[in-house]
């Protein structure tokens, strides 16, 4: 390899991303969520998508053992403490969101442009992350067109 991890990081942050908080329930029904801007859909017929957690967060084995259910919430720009909140290692952040839960059961962040709540359908591993594919069960629309994106390290919103 003839770069560095640095080098493919800076890379891939000159590919745009939106911002999601994947939220769900542990089987004692506490809360959890992790900040992503691994989200990607994967297929129409059936409607999966995926994302991707670091097998060193504190939330990977939750999300790759329990909780086979979990809710995607697509973050608008004034999300952005949304998103700080849950990408800080062992960051409790539930008392300073508002959120409902769907008609699974799963914390939804109000104030997204869209939330997907999905059912586990596939694992896979990938590298230092493990990929998990959602088959998606429930999706509300939101306040759509102004989506919280991530550009070359740092937060952006359309327009920038």
């Amino acid at each position: 390899m003839s770069f560095s991890a640095r080098d493919f990081r800076d890379c891939l942050g000159q590919f745009t991303t939106g911002v999601a908080v994947v939220t769900t329930r542990a089987q004692d029904g506490a809360k959890a969520g992790i900040t992503i801007n691994s989200f990607a859909s994967v297929s129409l017929d059936p409607a999966l998508v995926l994302f991707s957690v670091d097998h060193r967060a504190a939330t990977h084995a939750l999300f790759t053992g329990d909780a086979k259910r979990f809710c995607i919430n697509i973050l608008s720009q004034s999300q952005k403490q949304v998103s700080e909140l849950f990408s800080a290692p062992g960051q409790d952040g539930w008392d300073k969101v508002a959120y409902e839960n769907d008609s699974l059961g799963m914390p939804r962040l109000k104030g997204s442009v869209a939330a997907l709540t999905c059912e586990r359908h596939a694992l896979h591993e990938g590298g230092d992350h493990s990929i998990i594919v959602g088959h998606v069960q429930e999706l509300v629309m939101g306040e759509t067109g102004a989506p919280l994106l991530y550009y070359g390290g740092r937060y952006r919103t359309l327009g920038d």
